[in-house]
């Protein structure tokens, strides 16, 4: 590493929620015990499907699917398997003489198995990362917050010696404790540290215009977020009780549909509808359209918002 690449040196602040839904898929698949997510996983296991294992087909030791950006929003689009992302995969995948049904469907343009892979992201973003995302940004936050005290205490060698243990440097060449051998140049790309809250080792990912060093965030188990019972009451104060229950309400369940929205608050369909729009605007949700079923996901503003204060007890 040159001087110009400790210059272009950084530490990521938030979360890559696409990288989290994969390792998420990751822990399930390998079965590896982990005392840090041990209570994570025991309630991620209670709600899986063993129909939904074909997503295992993804996974080997040496790779890992990067292609889960999309279904990790907190509005979540379909996947696609012909994006370059999911075809470098595949491909993968087939060079190494792992393709199944499953995910040689996927890279033959199958739509029933872009259906189905589609269905189980959902399903494992609902239960695996959905109830964790607070918590997961704090752990990255509070990671790259620590990252950036030793930078400004030691410049870019207190940095690189103080992230992890798994990562080693001399003053001149940056070594990694992975599963891969491999030697790489920067060649002017920037070097990026990604802490995350579901990795449990150090993983190199060079890209064509940045190279990506992701690490454990944190020593401490993930729990979930706090639950949300009623909405605080500075959130009423500014929204009105029904549209501030309705935020809290998107933000408990994400994906809500506007028919269960009008049970939760009461209201009829049409007054859902009408209090999701206002929201929306305000840029507190955004909406996705199923056919003829509309659903309503927060917005990280919405989140933050809702999360702003506790809820009065």
């Amino acid at each position: 590493m040159t001087t110009d690449d400790l210059e272009r040196l950084r530490v990521a602040d938030v979360p890559d929620f696409g990288y989290e839904l994969a390792l998420g898929g990751r822990h399930l698949a390998s079965g590896a015990a982990d005392r840090r997510l041990s209570a994570w996983r025991h309630e991620v296991a209670r709600g899986w499907h063993p129909q939904h294992s074909r997503l295992f087909d993804l996974y080997t030791d040496r790779y890992l699917p990067a292609f889960f950006d999309e279904a990790a929003r907190p509005a979540p689009a379909p996947i696609d398997p012909a994006s370059p992302p999911a075809v470098a995969h595949l491909r993968d995948l087939a060079r190494s003489s792992a393709l199944t049904p499953f995910t040689r469907g996927l890279a033959e343009g199958h739509t029933r198995a872009a259906d189905a892979l589609d269905r189980i992201l959902t399903s494992l973003r609902t239960t695996a990362l959905d109830p964790y995302r607070r918590r997961i940004t704090s752990q990255v936050a509070t990671a790259a917050a620590e990252a950036l005290t030793h930078a400004t205490l030691g410049g870019p060698d207190g940095l690189l010696r103080s992230i992890h243990p798994s990562v080693g440097w001399d003053g001149r060449h940056l070594r990694l404790n992975t599963l891969v051998d491999s030697l790489d140049s920067l060649e002017g790309r920037p070097l990026i540290f990604q802490p995350s809250a579901l990795a449990t080792r150090i993983t190199f990912n060079p890209l064509v215009d940045e190279v990506i060093v992701s690490y454990p965030a944190a020593a401490t188990p993930l729990t979930r977020d706090p639950e949300l019972h009623v909405p605080p009451r500075a959130l009423q104060c500014l929204l009105g009780a029904t549209r501030a229950a309705a935020l809290v309400a998107v933000v408990r369940t994400p994906a809500m549909t506007t028919g269960r929205l009008a049970a939760t608050l009461g209201v009829s369909p049409a007054a859902a509808s009408r209090h999701a729009s206002v929201l929306r605007d305000a840029g507190l949700l955004t909406t996705t359209r199923n056919g003829q079923t509309v659903h309503h996901h927060p917005t990280r503003l919405g989140l933050d918002l809702a999360h702003s204060s506790p809820p009065d007890g």
